[in-house]
């Protein structure tokens, strides 16, 4: 591939990137208006199925109270029967039978109050889950796109500071060796001075005639006349061998 078709295919992949970035974030913010959506009809279901729990628990108790009343009229027609008031009887009979095609109405109702309520409140509580499993999405990815981003400057940050620490390190070796070969001249330096400086200094001693290795005879024979020693000390002739004499007898 040629330098420009590889320069086109750079471009394009970053164009490429960049779109999807757009697209990525369009659709995080979709997700969050999607979610305050389902918020919202959330809302309303549970409204919706509160009323309906409403309606349903009234209606349990006005068929309760049907029911209750139907056994009641039940004993009382049994009763008057046993009294021999079957008039009595009879007009109770007639009242039963008009609170009990209600009492079928209510029931039948009811039941599908019931059913309605039970499928409801499975909507709610599985829109619940998915919008909470949702939010929790949405959260942990744009968590880790804020991640992704820290650790992308950092890492941009930290290729830049190591680079200015490498590009210090070499300087600070360069002065490092820089400083050492001015400490070796200026060592050297001292060291010459002092050589140069006894050397001048025995040759003007040797030119004084103090020290140096050089010895005239005059200084030999100097020597020995102060390692003579007095004459209180010189040993007797006699006491020399080969040099005294004996007395004769």
């Amino acid at each position: 591939m040629s330098v420009w078709g590889k320069l086109f295919s750079a471009v394009r992949g970053g164009i490429n990137e960049a779109a999807e970035s757009v697209a990525d974030t369009q659709a995080l913010r979709t997700l969050d208006q999607e979610i305050r959506e389902a918020d919202a009809a959330l809302r309303k279901a549970r409204a919706d199925l509160a009323g309906i729990m409403a309606t349903a628990k009234a209606l349990s108790r006005r068929v309760d109270e049907a029911r209750a009343k139907d056994q009641k009229d039940l004993e009382s027609a049994r009763a008057a029967i046993a009294a021999g008031r079957e008039d009595l009887a009879r007009q109770l009979a007639d009242r039963m039978s008009r609170n009990r095609s209600d009492l079928s109405r209510d029931e039948a109702e009811l039941q599908r109050l019931q059913a309605s309520q039970a499928q409801m409140l499975r909507a709610v509580q599985d829109t619940e889950t998915r919008i909470q499993t949702m939010r929790r999405e949405v959260e942990s990815v744009k968590a880790n796109e804020s991640l992704l981003k820290a650790q992308s400057a950092i890492a941009s940050s930290h290729a830049g500071v190591n680079s200015r620490l490498g590009s210090a390190m070499e300087s600070l070796e360069r002065v490092k060796k820089r400083q050492e070969a001015i400490a070796g001249r200026i060592e050297a330096g001292a060291e010459l001075q002092a050589l140069e400086s006894g050397s001048s200094l025995d040759r003007a001693l040797l030119e004084a005639g103090i020290g140096g290795n050089r010895s005239s005879s005059d200084d030999v024979f100097a020597e020995i006349l102060r390692a003579e020693p007095k004459r209180d000390e010189l040993p007797s002739p006699a006491s020399v061998p080969g040099i005294g004499y004996e007395p004769k007898s």
